[in-house]
């Protein structure tokens, strides 16, 4: 018989819940909650069915949850009394300021201004006599740039919007100037204040400069500014109500209350939908969100020879022509440069929608056309919420910038003659592209992709499915006429952007630096390359991402897609800005023919 190997037995685990809850509260007393709770937490997995453990994992819980809110209230007392401390300091020095100022120490007044917002950007007695210094110092630009900071803290005071026109007048941005004096004619009527008379005055020449002649139209321009401030009211009402409950602000919203919509309004809201599904741009949106874009629009009745908006003009508007047709041009010495031709269903004005700045160009209109309009403060919030509308928005953009940044590339040789081209010997046949693959570890690329503001899904998508390539100084990356088939970033280096202009050589269109984006815009068409792309400086290395690997990564997040799509989209209009200043160069060398 064999032998029955004796089983051993299981060691036993020597564990009294009672000693594992001593041991927590010895940790809870000596200030580590966290372990304390953590101690029970396993206790009650060790001992499921024993209650007085589960008490005492309760008991630990709320212990670290009033330290933790201890320790949160210690931190606000804290923040309030360095607040105080900062706000006595930025008023005081606010005081000093004054004091040097009258004293005609302006220099010092400035210093003192500038210390108080240091230590209180939204100081605002600080940030109006900074202005007014400013501006008596003939400083215009840097008094708007104060005053814009002001407003956005209080957009209420009328003579800080009577200031900010004038700096706008005399800075000759006459669209601005007039909405800031409307703005201050408002306020004082809403306060029983007769406006000034400079103001009157202004507002009557800015009228005559723009040729704003029929009172429909100046109705039109009050009304705009009215709907300003009936927004920023109801923005605080809603922060009156989740406060204190119900009841409006009195006064003002009367002033600015709308008329409640008609029965046809509707009817004519639907119509207007219809109209607009005509447009690329919105023919695949639902019919509830449609209906937001048709309520945002403006429609506009443009005569031939009429500016639809002027070089240098504030706006964000963007621009969808229905019928007729707007060129976009920049004046130079020997008259109009003609950038771009926009047609029926096409839009424009893209550029300020997503950087809005002064306008780079002005748009008239080429015969008599009709246009809607849609600000992109009016679609912000409606983005943030669909963020599908956004990416089919950001996706027409990307096409239309990419087709105008190419035409503006091929406008650069329209300005020599055909014997000057031909002088232009080709070498070009003779240089190839050179590259060398390498690799490049993950944690790096991610790294160089976040510091462009992208995140979460794509990031490791794209630095996953990205190849790294090297090329030295003058070696091309991709020339101008070959298919593009790849999107470039700059991890180390930096890439030269030329065209070749005949009769000149190669002009630099850019020089691009670390994590800079380029070649994006073969990737939206299958036209050809419009320029040369080449390492600047020795071991440029640029990752590499195919039209495949794009569309993946534009499929896995909306939200991703968003951020993407607006980089990109910001790139080529920093870039389209950048080609058509060129544009007006060459004309002037070329003798303006």
């Amino acid at each position: 018989m064999k032998k029955e190997t004796p089983k051993t037995e299981e060691p036993v685990l020597n564990l009294d819940p009672e000693d594992l809850f001593l041991v927590a509260e010895s940790f809870a007393k000596q200030g580590r909650c966290r372990e304390a709770v953590e101690l029970c937490e396993r206790g009650v997995k060790l001992f499921p069915s024993n209650l007085a453990m589960k008490i005492g994992l309760g008991k630990m819980r709320n212990i670290l949850n009033d330290k933790e809110e201890e320790e949160r209230n210690r931190m606000k007392e804290r923040f309030k009394e360095q607040r105080a401390t900062d706000d006595g300091l930025s008023y005081q020095f606010t005081s000093i300021g004054i004091l040097f100022e009258k004293k005609g120490q302006e220099n010092k007044a400035f210093e003192c201004y500038h210390l108080a917002l240091v230590y209180n950007p939204s100081n605002e007695t600080a940030l109006f006599a900074l202005a007014n210094l400013y501006y008596k110092n003939n400083d215009f630009a840097g008094t708007v740039k104060v005053l814009k900071a002001y407003l956005a803290i209080d957009p209420f005071r009328s003579d800080a919007h009577s200031l900010l026109g004038r700096a706008l007048f005399y800075l000759r941005h006459y669209r601005a100037a007039i909405a800031s004096i409307i703005d201050a004619i408002i306020l004082d009527s809403v306060a029983g204040r007769a406006p000034a008379p400079e103001l009157h005055e202004k507002f009557k020449f800015l009228l005559d400069k723009l040729g704003i002649n029929s009172k429909r139209s100046r109705s039109s321009m009050v009304r705009k500014r009215l709907a300003l401030f009936d927004k920023c009211v109801n923005q605080l009402n809603i922060q009156k109500e989740a406060l204190l409950g119900g009841g409006a602000l009195e006064g003002f919203q009367e002033l600015i209350r709308r008329a409640e919509p008609e029965d046809g309004a509707r009817q004519d809201l639907l119509e207007l939908a219809i109209r607009l599904r005509a447009f690329d741009l919105l023919a695949p949106l639902s019919d509830e969100n449609l209906f937001v874009i048709a309520k945002a629009a403006k429609e506009l009745h443009v005569k031939e020879g009429e500016l639809v908006f002027d070089e240098q003009d504030e706006g964000d508007e963007l621009y969808l022509i229905e019928k007729g047709q707007v060129r976009l041009a920049k004046g130079t010495p020997f008259g109009e440069q003609p950038l771009a031709m926009a047609e029926k269903g096409e839009l424009f004005g893209e550029m300020n929608f997503i950087d809005p700045t002064h306008r780079s160009a002005y748009a008239v209109s080429s015969r008599d056309s009709v246009l809607f309009s849609i600000r992109r403060c009016d679609l912000e919030p409606f983005f943030e919420r669909h963020k599908g509308v956004a990416v089919q928005f950001y996706w027409h953009f990307w096409r239309s910038l990419s087709r105008r940044t190419r035409d503006a590339n091929n406008m650069l040789k329209t300005f020599f003659t055909e014997s000057e081209r031909a002088q232009q010997p080709n070498m070009r046949s003779e240089q190839t592209v050179r590259s060398k693959e390498i690799s490049i570890e993950l944690d790096r690329k991610i790294k160089l992709l976040q510091e462009q503001g992208l995140s979460s899904k794509e990031l490791r998508l794209l630095a996953a499915f990205s190849t790294e390539e090297l090329y030295n100084q003058d070696e091309f990356i991709f020339r101008e006429g070959t298919k593009g088939r790849k999107l470039y970033i700059i991890l180390d280096g930096k890439v030269r952007i030329t065209k070749n202009i005949p009769g000149v050589g190669d002009e630099a269109l850019a020089i691009l630096g670390k994590g800079d984006f380029f070649g994006e815009m073969a990737l939206v068409d299958d036209a050809p390359r419009s320029a040369d792309a080449r390492g600047h400086v020795n071991g440029t290395t640029v990752l590499t991402i195919s039209r495949a690997v794009l569309n993946e990564i534009l499929s896995v997040d909306v939200e991703s897609s968003y951020q993407f799509l607006y980089i990109l989209c910001r790139i080529l209009t920093q870039r389209l800005r950048e080609i058509n200043l060129k544009i007006i160069q060459w004309r002037l060398m070329s003798g303006g023919f």
